[in-house]
C-alpha cells in the first residue's frame, strides 16, 4: 500500500488536522506493516495559485510551451503523479473562515486536469484515477467555546 498524506494547515504538527491525520497513517500502517508513506505539507510548502499564466501554459501545446510554461506544468505534473501513484490518500484539512484552505485548494486545482485525473462525458465529468481510497480528516474551531467570551459585556 502507498499512502499520501495531504497535510494543509499552516500550523504544520501543532494542527489538529495534521495530529488527525498521523494517527489514522499510524492505524494504517499498523494494519499494513508494508505501506509506505509520502507527506506533502501544503502549509509549511504551499502550491502556487492558479493564475492566468498558469493556465495559458496548460492551454498550450506541449512542444509550444515557453521554458517558464513548462516549469509550471511541470509543477502540477508532480503532484498529479504522487495521487496516481498513491492507493490511498488522507487528506488533513482545517476549516479556515467556513472553508478549506487556499493552500488545499490550490493542489485540488493542480491535479484536477481534464484528459488526466478526469474527462468530460455527455452524463458529465467522469474521474480517470480509480481504486483510490481516500480518507479526510477534518478539524474546525468551535465557537461555541467561546461564546460567553465574546458575548459578555466588554470591559
Amino acid at each position: 500500500m502507498k499512502i499520501l498524506q495531504i497535510n494543509a494547515s499552516i500550523r504544520g504538527a501543532d494542527a489538529n488536522s495534521t495530529q488527525l491525520a498521523n494517527s489514522l497513517v499510524r492505524v494504517l500502517k499498523a494494519n499494513h506493516p508494508q505501506a509506505t508513506l509520502k507527506v506533502r505539507d501544503l502549509g509549511q510548502d504551499p502550491h502556487p495559485a492558479i493564475d492566468a499564466d498558469a493556465l495559458a501554459a496548460l492551454f498550450t501545446e506541449q512542444a509550444q510551451r515557453t521554458p517558464e510554461q513548462q516549469a509550471r506544468v511541470a509543477m502540477d505534473d508532480v503532484l498529479i503523479e504522487e495521487v496516481k501513484e498513491a492507493d490511498t490518500l488522507v487528506l488533513a484539512v482545517p476549516m479556515y473562515n467556513f472553508g478549506i484552505p487556499a493552500q488545499l485548494k490550490s493542489w485540488f486545482d493542480a491535479i484536477a486536469r481534464a484528459q488526466v485525473t478526469f474527462r468530460y462525458t455527455d452524463n458529465g465529468p467522469e474521474g480517470l484515477l480509480k481504486n483510490k481510497k481516500v480518507y479526510h480528516a477534518g478539524a474546525r474551531w468551535h465557537l461555541s467555546r467561546h461564546a460567553q467570551r465574546l458575548t459578555s459585556p466588554l470591559p
